[in-house]
């Protein structure tokens, strides 16, 4: 293992995916060809190899202890990861590590595609690993080191607008995963193979297709949480507290029989404030936590497409292997670990990522309902205030001249409310309900996960046994 980085670097390619699997500690199980070649080392040195055999001098020890803290969760972890080669030459990729609920780990690397994010993520470990070599050189241990560089690393983060590290990786996941596929020739295709790794390989691309639909309804349903979030602010700012509060109303003099009438209707107005808010800023919430499952439904997509990728790149690897000298004359190569069990790990992280997907869709379904039960609700609320007022702004002494300034004030303030609170309800009534018709169309998972079965079933017979 080099001591020191050479200051050299190699690229990884577009269509270079590759993987390796761990178990719980972090040994390196089982790889692909690619990630033996990129990191110069041989396979006989990786296999059984802690996977910080490839870590990077300049990568800060927060970054691993978020992983851990993500993965102990049993949560996936994305981030940008510069890696040290054999040969002291540097590859860099985007990371993936999944918890796999049998135990251990799949990664999955790609050449980073993002290169604003990219930048953003190395300049935060840099800031961090400064601190990291500060808090070492004062006397900390190892783990005092990883926790202060983590809170750092996620101080930086929510200055730059983002919550949480999972808010950096929501977004830099199908940021990636898109770009890359964009750049990419596409899944490999073996036209002219045979039998059941090539029907392997067909049911993958159909799950693919089947992914990249899911996505184009979330990105829909995005769009549609956005102008909720919007017109349910526009709804707490025209229902709320402004020109009509308990300090405007009380200066009406009640002595004259008209402004009496008005107070009164503003009195029933207020009450109706006390108990509208609450269900605003219910409702708000809901959206907040449809945005937030939206975000992680995109990134469920992303990592199960990354995937999908990744084990068609596999499948075609096994298909060359067959049909190449090696295995025509009994041989095996001693360049890869490939194994039925890397097969395995890959096909139970495509079923998890999916079944995980068709959870995050209920758990949507479920806020799509809530949704509209709290704009009815609002609705039922302001049915009598909004009746009432309506009565009073339509009548003839609302625009009487002798009204007082201040009654004709508030009964403009009265038709302003009423107007645009009964447009903004129209709005998300419609809106709620094409978030309820939209997230309850479309895959539910099942057909995806029958085509994640074909793919084991197909390669059960036919895949390489453990060696």
């Amino acid at each position: 293992m080099p001591s020191t980085p050479t200051g050299e670097l190699h690229e990884v390619g577009v269509d270079e995916l590759f993987f390796s699997t761990t178990d719980d500690k972090g040994v390196i199980q089982r790889a692909n060809d690619v990630f033996v070649r990129l990191s110069h080392f041989d396979a006989s040195s990786l296999s059984d190899a802690p996977h910080n055999l490839v870590r990077h001098p300049a990568m800060p020890a927060a970054a691993f202890r978020v992983m851990w803290d993500t993965l102990k969760a049993g949560q996936p972890f994305a981030a940008y990861v510069r890696n040290l080669a054999a040969t002291g030459s540097e590859y860099r990729v985007f990371a993936t590590i999944t918890p796999l609920r049998a135990g251990g780990y799949l990664s999955v690397r790609s050449r980073p595609m993002r290169p604003d994010l990219e930048q953003t993520a190395y300049s935060l470990y840099e800031q961090v690993l400064d601190l990291e070599h500060a808090t070492a050189a004062n006397g900390a241990s190892r783990r005092q080191v990883a926790e202060q560089g983590a809170t750092r690393l996620v101080g930086l983060l929510s200055e730059s607008g983002l919550e949480s590290y999972e808010s950096f990786q929501n977004l830099a996941l199908p940021a990636e995963v898109a770009s890359r596929e964009e750049a990419s020739s596409g899944l490999p295709q073996r036209p002219d193979a045979t039998g059941p790794l090539a029907q392997a390989l067909s049911a993958v691309h159909a799950l693919s297709a089947g992914l990249d639909s899911w996505m184009s309804r979330l990105e829909e349903l995005s769009d549609l949480d956005q102008s909720l979030r919007r017109a349910s602010k526009r709804l707490g700012r025209a229902v709320g507290t402004g020109t009509i509060n308990e300090q405007t109303v009380s200066t009406l003099d009640r002595s004259d029989a008209q402004v009496a009438t008005l107070a009164q209707l503003l009195d029933l107005w207020l009450q109706m404030q006390a108990l509208v808010t609450p269900q605003v800023a219910r409702l708000q919430q809901t959206l907040a936590q449809m945005e937030t499952n939206v975000g992680r439904t995109r990134f469920r997509i992303a990592l199960a497409r990354l995937h999908a990728s990744m084990t068609a790149t596999f499948l075609a690897e096994l298909i060359d292997a067959a049909q190449g000298p090696q295995e025509q004359a009994g041989g095996t190569s001693q360049d890869t670990i490939l194994t039925q069990g890397a097969v395995n790990d890959l096909g139970q992280a495509l079923q998890e990522g999916v079944e995980d997907l068709a959870a995050q869709a209920a758990s949507y379904r479920d806020l799509a309902q809530r949704t509209s039960e709290a704009v009815s609700q609002v609705e039922r609320l302001l049915t009598v205030p909004h009746q009432l007022l309506e009565l009073w702004t339509s009548s003839p002494r609302a625009s009487d001249p002798t009204l007082a300034d201040s009654a004709r004030s508030l009964t403009r303030a009265a038709s302003t409310a009423l107007s645009d609170s009964e447009r903004i309800l129209s709005d998300l009534a419609g809106l709620a309900h094409q978030c309820a018709a939209t997230s309850g169309s479309g895959s539910t998972g099942t057909e995806l996960l029958e085509l994640v079965t074909q793919v084991g079933d197909a390669v059960a017979a036919t895949a390489p046994q453990d060696r």
